[in-house]
This record gives structure tokens, sequence and C-alpha cells, in this order.
């Protein structure tokens, strides 16, 4: 019997192939899809609090947000023999450190944040410590803090760093330090920021309010762009991270170049050279998107009348084979937190750098700076 013509006809092999292509195309991409969610939910999942460590060793302050406490003597707290040693004024150093300077005595300040500080290596072994061998009969005043960033590091200089007679102060700086001056938090930790008015710097969010307690939302937050689909949008509107840097950088430039300028009459108030470091970190290596920034911490700090030093071509220097021996890799060392911080080799050679640049500073041969009053 024929076939009646209201039955269906049986779809083609091409279009049957066609078909079975898209369900296929489909399934790929709601799989790429679920994989990318749950890949995010299981990093949130796996998200903890910032190393409790960390705060522990320091205390609350109202300005700052955090500062170091006082006569810590903790043995192993970087790892087997990596001891934590403060002075009486939280300063990473063991000895006391008076405001006036003794005859002849010639002093170096070092400002910024955990790569100065030192995490994950031993009292000894920081470059700031290490300077003191480069540069004999120079001693040298770490007042570096973790987490700080480069507004914090400078209000800590004008409050505290500047009450010491010194005749360098090395202002240390990298691009995660640069990136937290544009935040109020970090890792939920309230902090200052500063802003300009009246051209003038003013500090904001302060009295800095008190921590409340760790949001795992605050820190899943910088986890979203590893979800496929924010990574297309980044794309299509041109979030890269040339672009994000540069917006960053557009926000805080007026307050880096106000911060550096100020610095610059405050070291010259006291008769002491300001110079900018940048450290840069394992990433850099490689050229990227920090290099356009770091050519505009160049020339604002020319523009301040400062000494800017920048390692970044040094270490590009160094043989490729050899560049991860400077560093402390993930997981290295049982304290979490520290990868990518520069190690007891990469701290000798920072301070071996860092001594080559300012051996030739007037400062280091002239009269001793006269004491804050």
């Amino acid at each position: 019997m024929a076939d009646s013509i209201d039955s269906p006809r049986p779809a083609s092999p091409w279009k049957r192939w066609v078909l079975g292509a898209a369900l296929c195309v489909a399934a790929i991409v709601a799989l790429e899809g679920v994989a990318s969610l749950a890949l995010l939910a299981h990093d949130i999942a796996d998200l903890q609090p910032p190393p409790v460590e960390n705060f522990r060793q320091a205390a609350y302050d109202s300005l700052l947000g955090w500062v170091g406490l006082p006569n810590l003597a903790i043995r192993d707290n970087f790892g087997p023999g990596l001891s934590l040693t403060t002075n009486a004024d939280g300063l990473r150093i063991h000895r006391s450190v008076s405001r006036a300077a003794s005859s002849g005595e010639r002093r170096i300040i070092c400002s910024g944040a955990s790569f100065t500080f030192g995490s994950g290596v031993t009292d000894g072994d920081t470059f700031c410590a290490g300077l003191e061998r480069e540069l004999p009969g120079v001693r040298t005043i770490n007042m570096a803090q973790r987490g700080y960033g480069i507004d914090q590091s400078y209000l800590y200089y004008k409050r505290d760093g500047a009450l010491y007679a010194h005749r360098i102060e090395l202002f240390i700086l990298n691009g995660t330090d640069f990136d937290r001056t544009a935040s109020s938090t970090l890792n939920g930790y309230p902090k200052p920021t500063l802003g300009i008015s009246k051209g003038v710097l003013v500090p904001r969010n302060v009295p800095v309010p008190h921590w409340t307690g760790w949001s795992r939302w605050e820190d899943a937050k910088p986890l979203l762009p590893r979800l496929r689909v924010m990574q297309l949008l980044r794309r299509q509107v041109d979030v890269s991270d040339r672009a994000q840097y540069r917006r960053i950088d557009a926000q805080l430039w007026p307050v880096t170049d106000s911060v550096f300028h100020d610095l610059r009459r405050l070291n010259e108030q006291r008769g002491s050279t300001l110079a900018i470091v940048y450290l840069p970190s394992l990433p850099e290596y490689v050229p990227g998107a920090r290099d356009e920034r770091r050519e505009k911490i160049a020339r604002s700090a020319a523009q301040a009348g400062a000494r800017f030093i920048d390692l970044t071509p040094a270490l590009r220097a160094v043989p490729r084979d050899s560049i991860d021996w400077l560093f402390i890799t993930p997981n290295a060392l049982p304290v979490g937190g520290i990868g990518g911080h520069y190690n007891a080799a990469g701290h000798r050679w920072l301070a071996n750098r860092i001594a080559g640049y300012i051996r030739d500073i007037p400062a280091l041969a002239t009269a001793a700076a006269s004491p804050a009053k």
C-alpha cells in the first residue's frame, strides 16, 4: 500500500548527522559550563581565612589597620629554623633603635610590605638585614609590615619612621602593593586608603574599623573571572590585564604622585635621601602588563626628585634555568601564604643589587642626619 501523504518522511542522512553533531556540541558546551561552575564552587569551598599567625603577630592600629607586635621571638615561625623577631617598637630587628643616631652612624630605613619584611626567611636573611653586610658600617631599620599597600607604608613612615634619624629611606614596592592601595580591605581586614583634598593627601577610612570576621564572599570575588563566560566577556569588553591595570592606575596615579612628592619632602626635612625601589615578582621575569606601570612609576619618581631603582631588568638577566632558585615555590614550606616570595638566596641577590645602586649616594658619606624633633 502506498504511503499516506501525511506520513512523515524519514530524515535524510546528512540532516541526521547535522542534528547529531549539534546535540554533541550542545552537550559539550553544557558540560563545559557545568565543569566551570563545579570547579569554581570547589575553589570557593576550599577558601580558608587568612593565616591567623599573620594577624596574631600584629596589633590593631586606628591609622594603619595593623602594625607589628613588639618583642616577638618565634623560633620556627616560617618553618624549621626560620625565626621571626621584633624589637620593642614592633620592627623586624633584633636590637632596640633610638631615635637619635650615634656619632657617625649611617642608617637606612626599609619601608615596604611582605617582600621587604621577609616572609618565608629567617631574621638575618632579609635583604634589609643583608644591606648591613653589603655596606660595612651601615645600620638598617626594617619597618616593613606584611600585607601593606603603598598607602600604609607611606602613612607608617610619615608617622613613625620619620622619627628615627636616617640618611636614606628605601621606599620599596611591587605590583601587588600598588594594587592594594585601591582597596579599603585586605582579606576582609579593614585598612586605610588615600585621597586628595585641595591638593593635599588625606587618609580615608580612618579611624580604621575593627575587623568583624572573615568573609568567604569577599575572598570569592577574585575567583569569578575563572568562569569561562566571564573570560569571554572580558575579551569582548577588552577587560585584559593591561586594561585592568590601566583602570587601577588611572584611579591611583594622582595619589601615587603625591605620595612620592611628600616622601621626598619628608626625607629632605630630615636630611635623608629618598630612593624608590621596585621589586619584581616571579611572573614579571617575562615582559607583560605591568611593564607599562613600572615605566610610569619611574617617571613619577623622577618628577618627585627621587632616585628610582628598578630590579626588573636585573631579574630578567638571570638565566632562565636559575630563576626559580631565587623564589619560594608554593608549598615549599609548612607555612601557607608565602609562595612567590623571595627565598634566602633571593634576598642575598636583592641586597647585593640594591647596595650596588645606593653605595654612591652622598648621604652615606656625609655627616649623620640630625635626630627628628
